[in-house]
C-alpha cells in the first residue's frame, strides 16, 4: 500500500537531492487548484506566498506547494517552479497567459554550513514529481536536516543533534476516507516515541540524549531549525476555516512527537490540501449525529485528529529513514541516524 501523499488523485512529488551539498528541494504537483490552508506557530517561519490562504481571502487555490532548504534563500527555488510550470502550461490560463500558483516554506538546512542554495534545484525538484511512493530519508528537503539542536558538544564546538529528514504517513478511516502527510523535520528539539523516550535528538557526550529542560548549555545553531508538514486529504470539507482547523490539529502531531516545538526559533508550519473527492463520507449513524447539530464539526473533527495522527507518524518516520552522515563539524565527526546511534553513543 502507498503511505505517502501520491495515493491521493491527482498528486505528485518529487525531490532535488544533493547530498554534496546538504541540501535540496520537494514539491508536491496537483492535477488541478486545490484548497489550501496553513497554520504556523513557530516563531521564526520562512514561507512564500501564503497571505491569501488566511481566512478572510477571496482566494485560496494552488496547483502544488515546495518546501526547501537553504533558509530564504530556498524560498529562490519558486521561480524557477513556477517557471517549469508555465513550460508544462499547469495553472491558471488568462488567454495565452498561464498562472501557476503556488505556496511553499523553508528549513535551515545543514547545506548552510556549504554554500549558496542553488534556486534551480526546485525545477530539478518540479521535473522528477511522480504518482510513485514518495521516498523518506535523505531526500529532498530532508537531505540536510537534523533534530537535537539545542544544545552543543565539546566546549560548544561541534553538533550533537541526529539525522532527520523527509518522512510519510497515511491513516485510512473507511469510506475510503484517506489522509496523508509528509513531514520535512529539522527540528531544535528532540524527536520523542509513542512511549515518552527519545528516539532521536540531542547526543550527551559520555552516551544517552540531553533532556532540554535539564540543560544549561547554550543554544547553537541559532534559527537552524523547523518542521514542515503537507496534509493531504481527500474529502471536500467545503469552507477554509474547515481546512484550517485540520491544519491546527496537524500542529498537534507536531507537538506529540517533537520536543520542544514551536520555540521562537522554530518555522513549524503545517500545510493542508484537499483533492475534494469524497462529499459525503459519513455513514448513516454519523450523518443523523452531523444533521441533530450535536457535534456539526464532527467530519472536520475527525479528519483533524487523524492528520495530528499522521503528522505524528511522518515524524518518527523520517527520523526511522534518515542515514548517518559524516560531518566534521559533527560530534565525533557524524550525524547519525537512529539505527547508528549505538554506534556513536559513547
Amino acid at each position: 500500500m502507498n503511505h505517502t501523499l501520491t495515493a491521493l488523485n491527482g498528486v505528485k512529488v518529487g525531490h532535488s537531492t544533493h547530498p554534496d551539498k546538504l541540501t535540496g528541494c520537494t514539491v508536491i504537483s496537483f492535477d488541478k487548484k486545490y484548497p489550501v490552508a496553513y497554520k504556523t506557530y513557530g516563531g521564526y517561519p520562512g514561507t512564500y506566498d501564503i497571505e491569501d490562504l488566511k481566512n478572510g481571502s477571496t482566494e485560496s487555490g494552488r496547483h502544488g506547494l515546495f518546501i526547501t532548504g537553504g533558509s530564504n534563500n530556498g524560498l529562490m527555488a519558486a521561480s524557477e517552479i513556477v517557471a517549469a510550470m508555465i513550460e508544462e502550461g499547469q495553472g491558471d490560463k488568462v488567454q495565452s497567459v498561464i498562472k501557476p500558483r503556488i505556496s511553499g516554506a523553508v528549513v535551515f538546512d545543514l547545506g548552510l554550513r556549504v554554500g549558496q542554495f542553488d534556486p534551480r534545484y526546485g525545477r530539478e525538484a518540479y521535473e522528477n514529481v511522480s504518482a510513485e511512493p514518495v521516498v523518506s530519508g535523505n531526500v529532498g528537503a530532508g537531505t540536510g536536516t537534523s533534530v537535537g539542536k539545542f544544545a552543543s558538544a565539546e566546549d560548544v564546538t561541534k553538533h550533537a543533534g541526529m539525522k532527520a529528514g523527509v518522512g510519510s504517513s497515511r491513516v485510512d478511516l473507511g469510506n475510503g476516507i484517506i489522509v496523508c502527510a509528509l513531514s520535512v523535520v529539522n527540528a531544535i528539539g528532540n524527536i520523542v516515541s509513542r512511549d515518552g523516550s527519545i528516539l532521536a535528538g540531542c547526543r550527551n557526550q559520555g552516551g544517552g540524549f540531553k533532556a532540554f529542560k535539564d540543560t544549561t548549555e547554550a543554544l547553537t545553531g541559532a534559527t537552524a531549525n523547523t518542521t514542515i508538514t503537507v496534509v493531504g486529504i481527500n474529502v471536500d470539507l467545503g469552507t477554509r476555516e474547515n481546512y484550517e482547523r485540520i491544519a491546527h490539529f496537524g500542529t498537534q502531531g507536531q507537538v506529540r512527537a517533537v520536543y520542544p516545538v514551536h520555540t521562537s526559533l522554530d518555522g513549524d508550519t503545517v500545510f493542508v490540501f484537499s483533492t475534494e473527492e469524497i462529499k459525503s463520507p459519513l455513514n448513516e449513524a454519523a450523518t443523523g449525529l452531523v444533521n441533530s447539530a450535536d457535534w456539526a464539526k464532527f467530519t472536520v473533527d475527525m479528519i483533524g485528529d487523524a492528520a495530528a495522527r499522521a503528522t505524528q507518524e511522518s515524524i518518527y518516520d523520517a527520523c526511522l529513514s534518515a542515514e548517518t552522515i559524516k560531518l566534521e563539524a559533527g560530534y565525533k565527526g557524524v550525524i547519525p541516524s537512529v539505527r547508528d546511534i549505538e554506534k556513536y553513543s559513547v
